[in-house]
């Protein structure tokens, strides 16, 4: 066999060597250009995720329907269709129903509902307010149901329920000392803002959260988002609950898959105000009065009763549903 010179062999190891560097070399390049851009991408398209939440937030949040539609089984008897203006440089107009009371009593209740559906689904809830003995304002914001309106905002929702304040103050003639404020869930943190700014009588608030940072990281569905940086839609209640002055009821079911009892709970130890707590048991976010039974009506009764006195609004015996 042929033996290569070994100044020959030297040289093409050197060669060989040469060669393989430069390949290497170039394959690195090459994966390093890959990694750059793989995380160019990721970091775009990460960016581009937080900023379509930053705009688009108010979307996630507020879910109106436009269509009105009561339970077949709910009453409207003696109802009025309201129209009420917002403040005169915003668009739109705030749609209610009047629903006068059907017992004797000298109360009135601003019905603030969540952040889904419309005055139609709450109806029936609000009857139970007016078998109480309250005249009942229920409202939807603009964007929900027949208030027509930009999309609804926190800003826009907190002057939908200084607008309905105002009528009720200015065009029903209620006295301050005789309104009630009713919220539900999103509602709860609008009247709990309204309360802070408006004179009332009293507040129950119903299966509400401490703020929306707090609900929103409670679903465990944002972790990986900066949430503190890009909410704009705070609706926080627990900074603003210290500054309550009236008698405030915290209801809450324990079995609340959409927001914890545990926030609620969180306003109740920082309301400084006569307050009362009331954990149902087994009652989920929607179905508190329909779990709770007679006991919802005689628990809004003696509250009522105990922190406004000489305003009896139902007769000793609460109604059965």
């Amino acid at each position: 066999a042929a033996r290569i010179p070994p100044g020959k062999l030297v040289s093409l190891i050197s060669i060989l060597a040469f060669t393989a560097a430069i390949f290497s070399r170039s394959r690195l390049s090459l994966i390093l250009k890959l990694i750059a851009i793989a995380v160019g991408n990721t970091t775009a398209a990460y960016g581009a995720v937080c900023l379509w939440l930053y705009f688009n937030q108010t979307r996630l949040i507020f879910k109106p329907n436009q269509e009105v539609v009561a339970a077949q089984t709910a009453d409207l008897s003696g109802y009025e269709d309201v129209w009420i203006t917002p403040r005169s440089n915003s668009p739109g107009k705030i749609h209610g129903w009047w629903l006068p009371r059907q017992t004797a009593g000298e109360l009135t209740l601003l019905y603030l509902h969540g952040n889904g559906e419309n005055i139609g689904a709450n109806l029936e809830h609000a009857n139970r307010y007016r078998r109480m003995g309250f005249d009942v304002l229920l409202i939807d914001y603009r964007g929900y149901g027949r208030s027509p309106g930009p999309h609804p905002s926190e800003e826009r929702v907190y002057e939908d329920a200084i607008a309905a304040h105002r009528y009720l103050i200015q065009e029903r003639q209620v006295s301050p000392q005789q309104l009630w404020l009713f919220g539900h869930s999103l509602g709860g943190a609008i009247a709990i803002d309204l309360a802070t700014r408006q004179s009332v009588a009293g507040l129950i608030i119903q299966s509400s959260f401490s703020s929306m940072y707090q609900a929103v990281m409670a679903t465990e569905s944002y972790d990986w988002i900066p949430v503190r940086w890009l909410l704009h839609q705070h609706f926080d209640s627990l900074s603003k609950v210290p500054q309550l002055r009236v008698p405030t009821l915290y209801i809450h079911g324990l079995e609340d898959a959409t927001t914890h009892p545990d926030m609620t709970v969180q306003l109740y130890q920082q309301t400084s105000a006569d307050k009362a707590l009331w954990l149902v048991p087994e009652a989920d976010h929607n179905d508190v009065a329909t779990v709770s039974g007679a006991t919802y009506f005689t628990t809004i009764e003696t509250f009522v009763e105990q922190t406004q006195t000489g305003n009896a609004i139902q007769p000793p015996r609460s109604p059965v549903e």
